[in-house]
Order: structure tokens, then C-alpha cells, then sequence
């Protein structure tokens, strides 16, 4: 257990990463676990499923709800796409995966493929349901709506949402005609959310920071994009537009999360490296407190930045992961306030009158850039999707480095929201994009 605003240390066996470089905080090694090639799905039945999308497949594992030790089910491979985002059905029936292609075509932007699949309520194996929709713009986030009957998704970029209808039977229906057509969201529009009360969606929108370029005496300049949360009614699939909250220069939102029984949601800034607090009465939202994510706050964007936030069920704790691929070594040393950086989860404690979070400690990730996490059903633990793989200098050779694969990190979760490694797993055959999980009828 980690307690007090310090960050954990991660020691991989006898190597000791990055302790060469005492200023570096991004850290990994060699994870327990390694799952190579397609899984036939198991028939014996598990609590609690945990979905990761890994490159072009989508991985199935069972988890120990005592121990927290994931087993690989089954692997749905050779999607059309990157899978970029998952959301799952509120009635843990169904789940839509948005594959998006990467990289992305010369002659156009990247299309996205999504597909409908159900959840075997027994094994949590999935099968899939009709064809996949194709052709959409590139959706880097989907989340289903309260009641089950609508998929929204955010393009980011064309600026844009979609509506689609959900079927009965979980499949994928037709686009909600909108009155309004949801486009012109700003520059990189990165998730679309649905409050408790189904009534509000809104996109946290991130912008950008002024880009020069140059070539000789001629200089190019991209001006700075604004970042924006756009607060949409939502009505039977229905989006109208009511106001955006824009952000000054050098900051912007990625992820949002909604506390359980507050009229409150949570924003972490990509830009900034910040978690700030909303009070959202009648699609009336107002700012109440703000604070940095990082143990060291003069890291910048866009090296550092602030990934997904996860507010836990029971409303006392909200985390939010740091995400740094910038490695240090004697050929490319850290220099200036981007490096080097911090991959970790923020641990912050929830005030119970004002729900003003606290920070209580940083605790390491096990891996470089985690780009999403989920807390489980039973809520005793948090597993953390390590993206992308890195290979930091070894100690014991500063000449050499060791490679960091993409991996799926436990936690357990504390008493006191606190969070103590359980252990890695290792993923094959891309970068870990996304994970989730699902309450079976095992469940307690």
C-alpha cells in the first residue's frame, strides 16, 4: 500500500530500471505473464470477464475476484482496425468495439469499423452479432447510453458525434437523425459521456498548442486550438447542443467521469496535467476546483498528460493515470520540463460534503503510456492498460536497454482507495489500447 503523495518504485526482479537516471520516474520491466496467439473460448463459467483490446484483437480473460489473477478465454482476432475504444452494454449483454484504421490511409483519413458482439453470461466469451457498420469516421471513444438503446461515438477527427440505435438482440441499428447535426466540436474531440441521469451527454473536446515549422527563412504556424466541453441535452438519441465550456491556452480535457450520487463530474486535462471538478444542475455547469495529477507539476505537455480518470462506485476516490514515453538515457538525455516523465495512477480521496479530491499518493503503472483502466465489478481492484512498448536503459548496462511490453496491470484496491501491485500481464500482437470489465451472474 501506497500512502502519502510519493510515488511507488517498481523493482523487477534484479534489475533495477532507470536507477542509473535518480531523476527519471517512468519505470517498467518484464512482466509475469505472456499470452501468445488465439484462445478457444473456455466453457467454464467465471464472475467477473475483463475485455483489452490489443492491436486488431479483442482479448477475453477470467479473474480471480479473491485474487485478482487474470486467464486468458479467448481472443477474437484479424478485426478490421485498431481496436480504439469498447464500450459495454449496461446490462453486461452485449459490448460494441470501434476498430479504427491505423495508420491511417494516404489518399484519406482513417475509417472506423464498428462491431456488435454478444456476452456469454456464463464464460464471458463473446461471439458476434450481424456485420460490422463500416466506413464511419475514426471514433476514438463509444459509451452505450443508460437505458441500453443508443451507442454514441466521437470522432475526432471530423469533429463530429454519432448516435446509432441498438437492436434487441444487441445488434447495431441506424444513425439517430439529428436535427442539429453534432459537428464543428473543436480539435479532437476524445470521448462522449452520458450522465447518471441520461439526460446530458457531453464531449470533452482537447485542442492543441501552437505548432511552428520551418524550413530555411519560410516558417509555417499552426495556431493553438482551444480545448472545449460541449454540454449536449440528450432526448431519445437525440443531441441538442446547449453550451461549451472553453479552456485558456495550454489546457485541455480528455476523459471525464461522473461521481455516483453528486451532481459532480471529473475532468482530467491532457492538457495542463490537471483534474478539475464540475457541478452540472439542469446542463448549468460550473467549475469548483481544480489541482495538478502529477507529483511534479513542472512536467509539460505534450510529452507528459493526463489520461483516463476512474471515479470508484462508491464515490470516495477517484483516480487518474499520467502517461510519459519520453525515456531517458546517455544518448537521449531528459532536458527541458518535458522529461523526464510519469507514468502513474493519481490516487485521489473524494471530500464527502464537497466531493473535492485530495491527493493521497502516485503509484507507478508498471509500463509506459496507460491510455485507459477499469475498476472491476467487485471493486477491489483496478487494472491499468500499459500501451505501448519501451525500452529504457538498463542499470546494470548503461549501454543496453530492456524492452517494456505493452501489459495489463493489477492493482488491488485498499481499504483507504489506496492502490498495492498484484502483478503484469504481457500482450502480444499490437498495443494495448483499452481494457474493461463486466459483471457476470457468478457475481456475488
Amino acid at each position: 500500500m501506497v500512502r502519502g503523495a510519493k510515488r511507488q518504485t517498481w523493482w523487477a526482479g534484479s534489475i533495477l530500471l532507470l536507477a542509473a537516471c535518480t531523476a527519471c520516474k517512468s519505470t517498467g520491466g518484464p512482466a509475469a505473464h505472456s499470452q501468445a496467439g488465439p484462445v478457444a473460448p473456455v466453457s467454464t463459467p467465471v464472475q467477473v470477464a475483463v475485455y483489452a483490446g490489443v492491436g486488431n484483437s479483442l482479448h477475453v480473460y477470467g479473474m480471480d475476484t479473491k485474487t485478482g489473477e487474470l486467464t486468458p478465454r479467448q481472443a477474437v482476432a484479424d478485426l478490421a482496425g485498431v481496436v480504439q475504444y469498447v464500450a459495454v452494454h449496461p446490462a453486461g449483454t452485449s459490448l460494441y468495439v470501434a476498430c479504427s484504421e491505423t495508420p491511417a490511409p494516404k489518399d484519406r483519413p482513417p475509417a472506423t469499423a464498428v462491431y456488435a458482439f454478444a456476452i456469454d453470461r456464463a464464460t464471458g466469451a463473446i461471439a458476434q452479432i450481424g456485420e460490422p457498420l463500416a466506413r464511419l469516421p475514426r471514433a476514438i471513444h463509444a459509451t452505450v447510453d443508460n437505458s441500453g438503446r443508443y451507442l454514441l461515438l466521437a470522432h475526432n477527427m471530423t469533429e463530429s458525434a454519432t448516435v446509432l440505435q441498438l437492436k434487441p438482440d444487441g445488434g447495431l441499428g441506424e444513425p439517430v437523425k439529428q436535427p442539429e447535426e453534432p459537428e464543428h466540436l473543436g480539435f479532437l474531440a476524445h470521448q462522449i459521456r452520458v450522465d447518471p441521469s441520461n439526460k446530458w451527454a457531453i464531449v470533452p473536446v482537447r485542442g492543441d498548442e501552437e505548432k511552428v515549422q520551418g524550413d530555411g527563412k519560410q516558417k509555417k504556424i499552426e495556431p493553438a486550438k482551444p480545448g472545449h466541453l460541449v454540454v449536449f441535452a440528450f432526448d431519445d438519441g437525440v443531441l441538442t447542443k446547449r453550451h461549451a465550456i472553453d479552456f485558456p491556452s495550454h489546457l485541455g480535457p480528455r476523459h471525464i467521469d461522473f461521481h455516483p450520487t453528486k451532481p459532480l463530474f471529473y475532468a482530467s486535462l491532457e492538457r495542463g496535467n490537471r483534474i478539475l471538478t464540475y457541478k452540472n444542475v439542469d446542463g448549468v455547469v460550473t467549475e469548483l476546483f481544480g489541482t495538478t495529477t502529477l507529483s511534479d507539476p513542472t512536467l509539460a505537455f505534450p510529452d507528459q498528460r493526463a489520461g483516463p480518470i476512474q471515479v470508484h462506485p462508491s464515490g470516495r476516490w477517484v483516480y487518474v493515470a499520467n502517461r510519459n514515453t519520453h525515456v531517458c538515457s546517455p544518448k537521449t538525455p531528459c532536458e527541458g520540463r518535458s522529461g523526464p516523465g510519469e507514468n502513474d495512477v493519481a490516487v485521489f480521496s473524494l471530500d464527502s460534503a464537497t466531493g473535492e479530491p485530495k491527493l493521497v499518493a502516485h503509484v507507478d503503472t508498471h509500463g509506459f503510456e496507460p491510455r485507459t483502466m477499469t475498476i472491476d465489478p467487485t471493486q477491489h481492484f483496478l487494472v491499468v492498460a500499459n500501451q505501448k512498448e519501451v525500452s529504457p536503459p538498463d542499470a546494470t548496462a548503461p549501454d543496453k536497454t530492456v524492452k517494456v511490453s505493452p501489459n495489463l496491470s493489477v492493482f488491488r484496491i485498499g481499504d483507504d482507495g489506496g492502490l498495492s501491485y498484484v502483478r503484469s500481464y504481457d500482450v502480444t500482437g499490437g498495443e494495448a489500447w483499452w481494457v474493461g470489465s463486466v459483471a457476470l451472474p457468478g457475481h456475488p
